[in-house]
């Protein structure tokens, strides 16, 4: 079935024997490594093992592993599936999962997203699945439209049938590029990477024509681009076919995210000569897919495994979690397999876990005990999760990111569970005290006269901050109140985070407000989308990172003069990374050609050839007199701040402006400085966010915008997340910088 000869003989015998080897030494499954082994030897490997198979890719940012198990027990029912089950979805993995698969007439493989172009092309697959595209590990993944655009070019020429979701605007958008496509009404939560057409650019109407903004909604752009008719749709009990007849549906896994998958597996079975009912029939079998939904239990009490990877994952989960009362452990780590930056979680929904124990976990436990400070959810802060769930008060919900997931599975595999702890031993109690949440409990009024127009509803899922149940239609103002109401309440204000809110930037705005109401300050959180006039009349202004794209739209729309405005009238300005480059006067567009910015600072931005600049970023902060605060910070020292960048540009400064601060740790600008300032103006590349991991600059802005003395808050959370991450500066930024190629510019 391989063919190719010697060398494909060869190099299948060597991703047998790697693997084995691997899978004796205990090292790994043997998924990976073995079949770098044989593509040293024949690089043509995954073409020579598709070759007589009947071939189904299954890709997408969340649901791969799942959807590909699901499909492959469903085509089981017609013939023997060769399937990367181990989830090693990159090439690697495929032909390893391919070279042990025999002569197995079907192969249903799971892709990662960003080789789906290379495989499709080597392995000439029959069927491809396209599940959804959401942010995901931007530290080494592609940005999420250019990966829908990669999907796009590679799908034109192919001949396999696409079946896609309906209710993703990116995956359709690739998918109609395919020759033969189908599309399931599929539904999804996460819409905060779909806000915009990927045609021209508009903001797509993601609200019905009934009003409904629930979740399978239909959406559409003034372009015509809108959500195709699809061939199948996903109910509550049943999977309707465009031809009037339905199926009953009903599976073992819980959520309606499972059922989405399910659904899109059914018709890429049909596609491959199943029969529907065949398909759900043994699709409904399945009880848990890779560890993922399954229970295991220790110190007697029962653990239900959950795995979560990115703010898209999350919100489905917690959204299936909200209703119930008992104890949740988090875990999130920040390795190579998770991405090294957890900004991400503030683009959760943590707010629904408002009322249940909840425990923080994992390397990186402490950014996910001050996001859960800010999302009102009392918390405790443990080493490991064994010792969280061995003292919870009854069964437990656990979710994990990657690592963090298959930490715990493999200590529950490990270790024999010990007879549960006696009551007066391991009370719940126990654990450390939880972290109160300060100040007054927040009040939402989202449709509260501000005296603005323009301050734009957003979609309801996918931000931290997102738009309460019920807020207006389109252009009236949605706000978060906080504190005490006051007609004179400070206006804190996310500027385009329908553009701009990539990198979870805006719980820059969160911890803003939170601070200030905090210490009882009247304050309005306002989410500002480009679409609607930006307020003018705003305290607080956070602008934050995003794609070129709607970068550039971005600076467009502020070009027309509202920042600027806001400025002269007092305002205080903060912009992360995009945003930092388009408060500039010039900034690279998508092709890489300068765009003129918005000019609120003298700099100028030039894309850097080489390797981003990615990695942790470490920056000795103002001089004392700077900001007009103090000049000591907590610790008794100069004003260190911490971050995370992700950035290809290099950035000069004019003569009006001084740098934020100077580089200990990273890249920053690229000459030895991070960020710029002038008057009530900052920019920076940290993200983090930046004011969750440096509190004290927060106030500085704070008292900037109020011209008050900040009564002290108890940040010993945050304190201990800044030490922990100023410990982490480490060789990683050093390394960056002597691969980090730093042109001759000057200014023009």
């Amino acid at each position: 079935m391989a063919g190719g000869g010697l060398r494909t003989t060869a190099a299948l015998a060597a991703t047998r024997l790697v693997a084995g080897a691997s899978r004796v030494a205990r090292i790994g499954s043997g998924s990976t490594v073995g079949g770098r082994a044989g593509l040293l030897i024949e690089p043509a490997l995954l073409e020579r093992l598709s070759r007589d198979r009947r071939v189904a890719l299954v890709s997408g940012t969340n649901g791969k592993t799942t959807t590909t198990r699901l499909l492959a027990e469903a085509v089981r029912t017609a013939g023997s599936v060769a399937s990367s089950s181990a989830g090693a979805n990159m090439p690697a993995g495929i032909v390893s999962a391919l070279a042990e698969a025999g002569d197995a007439r079907f192969a249903i493989l799971e892709v990662d997203e960003g080789y789906l172009p290379a495989v499709a092309r080597a392995s000439d697959p029959e069927v491809v699945v396209l599940l959804n595209l959401s942010r995901d590990q931007l530290d080494r993944v592609s940005e999420v439209r250019m990966l829908a655009r990669r999907w796009r070019e590679a799908l034109a020429d192919s001949a396999a049938v696409v079946i896609a979701n309906a209710d993703d605007p990116l995956v359709v958008w690739a998918a109609q590029s395919a020759p033969r496509h189908r599309f399931v009404a599929a539904g999804g939560l996460w819409r905060a990477d779909a806000y915009h057409c990927p045609l021209c650019g508009a903001h797509l109407d993601l609200v019905g024509p009934d009003g409904d903004s629930g979740d399978e909604r239909p959406w559409s752009c003034r372009c015509g681009f809108s959500r195709p008719l699809p061939a199948a749709s996903l109910t509550d009990d049943a999977l309707e076919f465009a031809d009037g007849s339905s199926l009953p549906f009903a599976l073992a896994l819980p959520g309606r995210f499972n059922r989405a998958n399910a659904a899109l597996a059914t018709l890429a079975a049909v596609e491959l000569g199943v029969r529907p009912e065949d398909a759900l029939g043994a699709m409904a079998k399945v009880t848990e897919v890779g560890g993922r939904f399954s229970r295991a239990s220790w110190h007697g009490r029962e653990v239900r495994l959950l795995l979560a990877k990115n703010p898209a994952g999350w919100t489905e989960l917690l959204e299936l979690l909200r209703h119930g009362e008992g104890p949740v452990v988090l875990g999130i780590n920040a390795r190579i397999a998770d991405g090294h930056d957890p900004s991400w979680l503030w683009d959760v929904p943590f707010e629904l876990l408002a009322g249940r124990p909840v425990v923080a976990t994992g390397d990186r436990r402490l950014d996910l005990a001050v996001r859960l400070r800010h999302a009102g959810v009392s918390h405790r802060v443990a080493d490991d999760p064994l010792s969280a769930i061995s003292v919870a008060p009854g069964p437990v919900d656990y979710i994990g990111n990657y690592t963090a997931f298959q930490d715990l599975r493999r200590d529950l595999a490990r270790r024999s569970d010990p007879a549960p702890e006696p009551a007066a031993s391991s009370p719940w109690s126990a654990m450390p005290t939880p972290m109160p949440v300060p100040g007054p409990s927040e009040s939402t009024a989202p449709n509260a006269p501000s005296g603005d127009p323009g301050v734009a509803d957003l979609a309801p899922a996918g931000l931290a901050w997102h738009a309460p149940s019920g807020a207006g239609p389109e252009g009236e103002p949605v706000q978060k109140r906080r504190g005490p109401r006051s007609a004179s309440a400070l206006r804190v204000v996310v500027v385009h985070p329908d553009l701009l809110g990539t990198y979870g930037d805006g719980g820059n705005g969160t911890v803003l407000a939170d601070r200030a109401a905090w210490r009882g300050i009247s304050v309005e959180l306002l989410l500002a989308a480009s679409d609607a006039a930006l307020p003018v009349s705003g305290d607080l202004y956070v602008l934050g990172g995003g794609e070129d794209g709607p970068q550039s739209r971005s600076a467009e729309v502020l070009r027309a003069g509202p920042l600027r405005r806001a400025v002269d009238d007092g305002a205080v300005v903060l912009a992360v990374c995009a945003g930092y480059q388009i408060i500039g006067t010039a900034f690279p567009g998508s092709d890489g050609r300068p765009l003129a910015g918005v000019g609120l600072l003298d700099v100028e931005t030039v894309r850097v050839a080489g390797p981003r600049a990615v990695g942790e970023l470490l920056v000795e902060g103002p001089p004392p007199t700077d900001l007009a605060l103090a000049a000591k910070d907590l610790l008794g020292a100069e004003l260190l701040l911490s971050g995370f960048e992700n950035h290809a540009g290099h950035t000069v400064l004019g003569a009006g402006v001084a740098p934020l601060g100077r580089v200990l740790g990273g890249i920053g600008n690229g000459d030895g400085s991070d960020g710029a300032r002038s008057g009530r103006v900052l920019g920076t590349y940290l993200h983090g966010p930046v004011l969750a991991r440096n509190p004290l600059l927060a106030d500085r802005l704070l008292q900037l915008a109020t011209g008050a003395e900040l009564a002290p808050l108890d940040d010993a959370e945050e304190e201990d997340l800044r030490r922990a991450r100023l410990a982490a500066v480490s060789g990683q930024n050093r390394r960056a910088r002597s691969v980090w190629r730093i042109p001759a510019i000057s200014r023009r």
